[in-house]
């Protein structure tokens, strides 16, 4: 029989708190959980899994849009198709160009050596029939919003597929940390339904090697954001290890993708290595010198603005130095001299190369060439992004010609809405359609849903038809009279015509009185599914889900997502 919680949970909560004793307050956090977990658990939820077009959605761009339906005037700007049979050709090209498979593997050993983690899927990489589908992230604070799940659930389930159809190669997700990534404002906080965590670290440069100051603040602030309830300790738990256990933002993003994903097979891998970047050291002084990707995506831009909108706009030089808490674009001053933005850093041209020889590290794409510093690296066939994403690697096809790297397989992340119970029940009772949802604003929705269940008619329509033709009676007599009185009545018309309206609304506004409880339970609906009037994976944390699902939730997206859909999926709990 499960417990009758009351209030006493808090009580209990508070008592355990008192010992200053980390167990302590883990064991009252797994009464808590126990004594709020209703009867049905996740293991038994049932899911309807409905799709949507992309078109429909009113959330998507031109360009992915094109994409998705193969458009010509898009096809010069990217390799092969998404679809499963485009892999067989993107295998062979492969195989003939990669070259750095030993290397890779060391230095994947090593970071997770140093992280104290292990995986199998870095030995499998050894081998010559092991490819990898990889998609990137910022290392944002918690893992950010609920896209980064659906992302790395996309790669799984990319994986999987290409595993059943090619059962000969082996195939590897990976997860690329984007460390070396400066812009901390995008990356330092995570929204709850009930508020923003937000972290102020006081450091700069790449936000992979912030260390984690401050992280007891954020705890006793998630604690407070998050309440008592059904999994609010294990949310607790799992940012606890994360982020009080580890040094650096890196090292507590590996953690996070390795407590999800890594029995899946997951590798994340660290840009910000010397050993890597060392590889590339041709490939950085080829861009320094030459300018390669700026003059290449520059005469992409030039073609591709014509009918859609610019991602990136690319630098002369597209790499930044790096070094301890500075993070500055390299650019090229007078006399063949090159400077480090924003400090006195400068170098010559054979002091910039020895640099780059010696501390390889120091050395840091930009937007425009880390993709391909990532498909040079990795035995990569697929990349798997959001829409803002893969707009941007539209402009790089002849970045990846110009080197004659194989530009990978393009496909868009599964995006997902995820209708909880309690959402469900609401919609129900509201007699509401995902469709409708979508089509429709909250302000729209609550018109329709209180004219429909309104008793009175709330409109003065037939008053206002007797009003019209009242003044058309009155102008046409007062015509015959003197024609100037005909603008006397009109006026008239216009200003009584503006008195019913008024009354109409006010009308509306009573009758909404009448149906708080209707119009809360929509709000409630519109706010879940669309916090801050934007989809439900660009504002909500995994968080959230996991309070519904627990441990399940990976799972849950793992058996219900598609790659290869090229729709938008809905998953309702039932």
């Amino acid at each position: 029989m499960r417990c009758d919680v009351g209030q006493w949970h808090r009580g209990i909560l508070k008592f355990f708190c008192k010992i200053n004793s980390e167990t302590s307050e883990h064991i009252a956090n797994q009464i808590v959980y126990f004594c709020t977990m209703p009867e049905s658990t996740p293991a038994t939820i049932s899911i309807d899994r409905k799709s949507i077009p992309y078109q429909e959605t009113g959330y998507f761009g031109k360009a992915i849009l094109d994409y998705l339906r193969d458009a010509d005037q898009l096809k010069p700007f990217y390799g092969r198709r998404p679809e499963i049979e485009s892999f067989e050709a993107q295998l062979k090209e492969k195989s003939a160009s990669y070259g750095f498979r030993d290397l890779l593997v060391s230095a994947l050993k090593d970071q997770y050596a140093k992280a104290k983690l292990k995986s199998d899927s870095i030995e499998a990489l050894a081998n010559d029939k092991t490819f990898t589908v990889t998609t990137g992230h910022q290392v944002c604070f918690f893992t950010g919003p609920l896209y980064s799940f659906y992302k790395i659930v996309s790669t799984i389930n990319t994986c999987r597929q290409l595993k059943e159809t090619y059962p000969e190669y082996h195939f590897v997700p990976v997860f690329w940390m984007a460390t070396e990534d400066h812009d901390f404002e995008e990356a330092n906080h995570f929204f709850l339904p009930n508020g923003k965590i937000e972290w102020e670290s006081g450091q700069g440069g790449a936000v992979g090697r912030m260390e984690l100051v401050g992280m007891e603040e954020i705890l006793e602030l998630m604690k407070e954001k998050l309440g008592i309830g059904y999994r609010s300790g294990e949310i607790l738990e799992i940012f606890k290890s994360a982020y009080l256990k580890h040094k650096n933002v890196a090292d507590a993003t590996r953690y996070l993708v390795h407590h999800f994903f890594g029995s899946y097979g997951v590798v994340s891998l660290d840009g910000d290595d010397a050993v890597l970047k060392g590889a590339m050291v041709p490939a950085f002084a080829k861009e320094i010198v030459e300018q390669t990707s700026f003059k290449a995506v520059s005469q992409t831009n030039k073609e591709l603005k014509e009918n859609y909108n610019l991602q990136v706009t690319p630098r002369e030089i597209n790499l930044f130095y790096l070094h301890d808490q500075l993070r500055e674009r390299i650019v090229e001053a007078e006399d063949g001299i090159y400077e480090v933005l924003n400090s006195p850093i400068r170098f010559s041209a054979e002091e910039l190369k020895e640099e780059m020889e010696h501390h390889p590290e120091r050395f840091s794409p930009n937007v425009v060439l880390r993709p391909l510093y990532q498909e040079m690296i990795l035995p990569n066939l697929a990349y798997i992004g959001g829409g803002g994403e893969l707009n941007y690697w539209f402009q790089l096809k002849r970045v990846f010609d110009s080197f004659e790297v194989p530009m990978p397989i393009l496909m868009l992340r599964n995006s997902v809405m995820v209708i909880d119970r309690a959402s469900s029940h609401r919609m129900d009772r509201l007699g509401l359609t995902t469709e409708e949802l979508f089509r429709n604003s909250a302000f729209e929705l609550e018109q329709e849903l209180v004219k429909e269940t309104s008793e009175e008619e709330l409109n003065l329509r037939e008053a206002r038809e007797k009003l019209e033709a009242l003044f058309l009676e009155m102008e046409a007599k007062l015509r015959k009279v003197d024609k100037i009185l005909e603008k006397s009545v009109r006026s008239g018309y216009v200003r009584s015509e503006r008195i019913v309206i008024n009354l109409e609304k006010k009308m509306l506004r009573a009758e909404k009185k009448k149906h708080n409880i209707l119009t809360g339970r929509l709000h409630k609906l519109h706010s879940a599914l669309f916090p801050r009037n934007g989809l439900q994976e660009r504002n909500l944390n995994f968080s959230v889900l996991y309070e519904e699902f627990g441990a399940d939730l990976v799972p849950m997206l793992i058996d219900n997502l598609d790659p290869f859909s090229g729709e938008f999926t809905v998953l309702r709990v039932k």
